[in-house]
């Protein structure tokens, strides 16, 4: 054990432990437990590279272990072999160095690939007096540059504080960043944990690049929702003056699937609507009191603001290239039967109310704004099918053009 930590094959500290906190006299009870033969809890180890290993529960006792055998201290405070005690490992007896030099501590190893299975060890090994939250276990589990993104966006970011209300209490912003990578795909399955986790995985070895565009892509968006919306763009209610998560769901994701620069230049018919709505719609007070998770309240709320952007938007008829991309109303309404399935993820549109018409064949290709050439999807896989081509360049070249 001494001979893989001095190696670095096992790294006791990773940077989602505790500090070491073992004091002497309870590291010598670790000691003297081994020397006379209790069984000590099993150490759980990751598998991070290379055959290097870190340690998710374990830490204080093998450091303690380590540190006796490299004579970090003496002994202290031993009530059954009282005889060690002020002794330093150097200063033992040969028979009990070799004991102790050749005690085999129970150890289990989770291979790279179990992250899963990492997750759940680690969060069941933590249910003492303080239980991890679920981001404080990502934060331990699913490391490397993605984590490392929603820490750094947490920490800079000057804006959450303002529109939070709150402090950056056990990653709970690290939490809420995550939320909004999760949920925009709009691909709702299983559980928000499952959900969040999964994109924490998929994301965890990300390049540099993409990395540095999901963070410039965030804050530019949080910029852009402080502007139009203002202080108060995550609250239910004039009255409950408190960061809703529901609401968030519902305000960022719509926002992260239009033009910039056109959200700015209706900014105030925006603002006075997502207002409305939230003091008069009673739908959607409910789809953000109650029962949030729930997949259909998760797309209704969504779909709810993203209707105010897409009316006001739409309704500006200064651009005739705009009104020839738009489908008549009366064709949405032809399309659409019970049952039918959106052709961009393949699941059922539950309501005419849920779905857009899309061009087939794109309008920017030559496809005709006709009915031959339409298809329903919904709204946010239509949102965000189009995003692959537009959302970058709203958030990242047109920022100083909007500022000025």
């Amino acid at each position: 054990m001494k001979n893989s930590v001095d190696a670095n094959d096992i790294i006791t500290d990773p940077d989602y432990q505790r500090n070491y906190v073992y004091d002497d006299k309870r590291a010598s009870c670790l000691v003297e437990s081994i020397l006379i033969g209790i069984p000590i809890p099993v150490i759980y180890l990751a598998e991070e590279d290379e055959s290097i290993y870190s340690v998710i529960d374990g830490q204080q006792r093998i450091t303690s272990f380590v540190r006796y055998l490299k004579n970090e201290f003496p002994l202290v405070g031993l009530k059954k072999l009282q005889s060690l005690n002020g002794l330093y490992f150097k200063q033992l007896d040969k028979n009990l160095q070799r004991r102790l030099n050749h005690q085999s501590l129970s150890i289990v190893c989770i291979e790279k690939d179990s992250r899963d299975l990492k997750y759940e060890i680690f969060s069941r090994l933590n249910l003492g007096a303080v239980k991890l939250k679920d981001q404080e276990v990502r934060n331990c589990i699913y490391r490397g540059k993605f984590n490392d993104m929603l820490k750094d966006i947490a920490n800079t970011n000057t804006y959450l504080p303002i529109l939070f209300h709150d402090s950056n209490d056990r990653y709970s912003y690290e939490e809420r960043i995550l939320r909004f990578f999760a949920l925009r795909p709009m691909v709702l399955k299983g559980t928000y944990k499952i959900m969040m986790n999964k994109c924490m995985e998929s994301h965890a070895d990300d390049d540099d690049n993409a990395i540095k565009n999901y963070k410039t892509k965030y804050n530019a968006l949080i910029d852009l929702v402080k502007t139009v919306l203002g202080e108060d763009a995550f609250f239910a209610s004039d009255q409950r003056k408190k960061f809703n998560g529901a609401v968030y769901d519902s305000i960022m994701i719509p926002f992260s699937l239009f033009p910039k620069r056109d959200i700015i230049k209706h900014a105030d018919e925006i603002r006075s609507a997502i207002q409305k709505l939230k003091a008069e719609n009673k739908d959607y007070q409910d789809w953000v009191f109650a029962g949030t998770n729930a997949s259909k309240r998760i797309r209704s709320r969504v779909c709810a603001v993203m209707d105010i952007l897409s009316n006001v938007i739409s309704a500006d008829s200064s651009s005739h290239e705009s009104n020839k991309r738009l489908f008549a109303p009366h064709i949405k309404e032809e399309l659409f039967y019970p049952g039918y399935i959106c052709k961009y993820c393949g699941n059922q549109i539950l309501s005419i109310d849920d779905c857009e018409v899309d061009h087939i064949i794109p309008y920017d290709a030559g496809g005709p704004t006709e009915i031959e050439n339409a298809q329903l999807l919904h709204k946010w896989c239509n949102r965000s099918k189009g995003s692959k081509v537009q959302v970058d360049s709203d958030f990242e070249d047109d920022s100083s053009e909007d500022e000025d």
